[in-house]
């Protein structure tokens, strides 16, 4: 939450502004779109041999949007290793020509080094005469979709709440609006007598900050929550001093219209 305006006779107060969903939702969806469009999830490795040096291999790689295929020569295969990096590992084929990507990025180091195995084997060994492999990871090509419908959502549940404290219309405006709500409370700023900041932890033991307008009649008005006290501090000093302000104006008003009708009654 934040203040966007703070006057002798108006007060208002946003919780969220378009741009705090707008720019993560981007970066999910530029992060969903390159994973669907550009990670394969899905590989396969044929390779058949006519005689010692003679034959191809045939690497097909697919992702959610298509596939890729690619033919190797089989005098230009010239093995396989597992490279590493991190926690990830991929199978790369060595070919004269430079390497080659087989598999996706994993972590499963030990399916990894048994793919790149049995390829070496058959590199070496004249006598076999057909190779194939396969993985597939296509669970993991969820990633890209799970990363899209985090955007879409936080777009579509976007809620933007604005307080406006009106001294002049003796109003508090509340407008929510969002992609599926649009809705206008107003409350009589004479009911409203000040201002609290209220304390709570969740079950994680999380410390909540949640400031609350005292109203005549015991009823509250919640404003939204968040984690950081200084700047709940902040927004309920505002409110207060403002309550406060307004209601020294209004007692001064009272007075002089009190002097007023005195005079005009003398």
């Amino acid at each position: 939450m934040k203040i966007i305006k703070h006057t002798t006779t108006e007060l208002i107060i946003q919780t969220h502004s378009i741009f705090d969903f707008l720019l993560p939702s981007c970066l999910f969806m530029a992060f969903g779109l390159i994973s669907l469009t550009f990670d394969y999830h899905a590989a396969t490795l044929n390779c058949q041999r006519l005689h010692a040096k003679q034959g191809n291999c045939q690497l097909v790689r697919s992702n959610l949007l298509g596939s890729n295929t690619q033919e190797i020569q089989l005098a230009a295969l010239r093995g396989a290793k597992v490279e590493k990096c991190g926690y990830k590992s991929r199978v790369v084929l060595l070919t004269s020509v430079g390497n080659v990507p087989f598999t996706a990025d994993s972590t499963n180091w030990g399916h990894e080094d048994g793919v790149a195995s049995d390829i070496n084997f058959f590199v070496k060994n004249g006598k076999d005469r057909l190779l194939r492999l396969s993985q597939d990871d296509r669970w993991w090509g969820w990633k890209g979709g799970i990363l899209l419908l985090a955007a879409v959502g936080a777009i579509a549940l976007s809620n933007n709440e604005t307080y406006s404290f009106d001294g002049t219309l003796n109003t508090l405006t509340v407008k929510q609006r969002g992609w599926w709500v649009c809705k206008v409370i107003q409350h009589s700023l004479c009911e409203i007598y000040g201002v609290e900041v209220d304390r709570t932890k969740d079950r994680d033991n999380d410390t909540w900050y949640k400031i609350r307008l005292l109203v005549s009649g015991g009823s509250r008005i919640c404003l939204p929550n968040t984690m950081n006290p200084y700047q709940q501090a902040a927004i309920a000093k505002a409110i207060n001093n403002y309550l406060h302000a307004r209601a020294q104006f209004m007692l001064k008003l009272y007075q002089f219209r009190l002097y007023s009708d005195r005079s005009d009654t003398a």
